[in-house]
């Protein structure tokens, strides 16, 4: 009997056999059907953002006096508002913006909290001083905060929208990078790292940055699904992005003079807002419970 055959035979993995990055997708995304069906909306929304102008039945400004205010009907799937403009084809076009908004403001929020949460975590005088700014400003509720930032930026705009809201969600993002950071720094290869005389910028690099890639994807999902709650927030009350380009929150201002006599107005683009909000928070729940089932505590 060939011996060596037999150990060839009996790996202790076979490689060849391993799931590929998209089964284990598939097996993450269909283990709960509520988060598949969230991946779902959301890879419909992303569709609708990539091919809005193209699957729009009409332009989203285009103006039609002689139909305003209609209700729902089979020209106009979702009815018109107080300008004879397609509710529909106005939430589509907005799409594209919302979503833009949301990545925008969660790379904003990553690129300020990142390296500021890594050097609070593993310097303690620094952590102790800048993350007392952190809670002030966590302390303070969302809009109110955003408002003021607005106020202090001037007048409404896309990057000022990004900015305030980046800024108001930056805090979070430190707040759980420091606690991840204050737990790395005490594992076993950091003080090795430490004792060998590794530069500090080379561990938080090398050995910390790296391990932080779960709780900032978690963090960065629920960025993105408040932070476009808040851009709605701000467009609502009309000190958001200019109100000639469409978005949910100016529909939904625009609506609330019309929401009894035609309530369709605010409740299409109310609910997109819904369903994407409640979408993004889904597959945060889901990606922290894969994981990162600890950062449950710190969030």
């Amino acid at each position: 009997m060939d011996t060596k055959g037999r150990s060839q035979d009996k790996p202790g993995r076979d490689i060849s056999r391993s799931p590929g990055l998209i089964a284990s997708l598939m097996k993450f995304l269909t283990k709960r059907k509520i988060t598949l069906l969230a991946a779902l909306i959301l890879a419909a929304f992303l569709f609708i953002a990539a091919t809005g102008p193209h699957i729009s039945p009409f332009g989203a400004d285009a103006l039609n006096l002689s139909h305003r205010l209609q209700g729902p009907n089979r020209t106009h799937l979702f009815g018109t508002d107080n300008f004879g403009r397609d509710i529909l084809s106005r939430a589509l076009s907005g799409t594209r913006i919302t979503l833009l908004l949301g990545l925008s403001i969660s790379a904003f929020a990553l690129a300020l909290g990142l390296p500021i949460g890594m050097l609070c975590g593993f310097y303690d005088t620094f952590g102790l001083i800048v993350m007392r700014f952190v809670d002030a400003m966590m302390a303070f509720p969302a809009i109110i905060l955003a408002l003021s930032l607005m106020a202090i930026l001037g007048k409404p705009g896309i990057l000022n929208v990004i900015i305030a809201v980046g800024m108001v969600w930056a805090p979070r993002m430190v707040r759980v990078v420091y606690s991840s950071t204050l737990s790395l720094r005490e594992n076993t290869y950091v003080e090795a790292a430490r004792a060998l005389g590794m530069q500090p910028s080379r561990i938080l690099v090398r050995h910390i940055a790296i391990n932080l890639l779960s709780p900032v994807i978690v963090q960065a999902t629920f960025t993105f699904a408040f932070s476009i709650m808040e851009v709605a927030a701000l467009n609502f009350l009309g000190v958001g992005i200019p109100p000639y380009i469409a978005s949910w929150g100016g529909m939904m201002n625009e609506g609330r003079t019309y929401i009894i006599r035609a309530p369709w107005i605010i409740l299409f683009p109310g609910i997109f807002l819904a369903l994407a909000v409640l979408s993004f928070n889904l597959l945060g729940d889901a990606l922290r419970d894969r994981l990162d089932p600890k950062l449950r505590r710190i969030m």
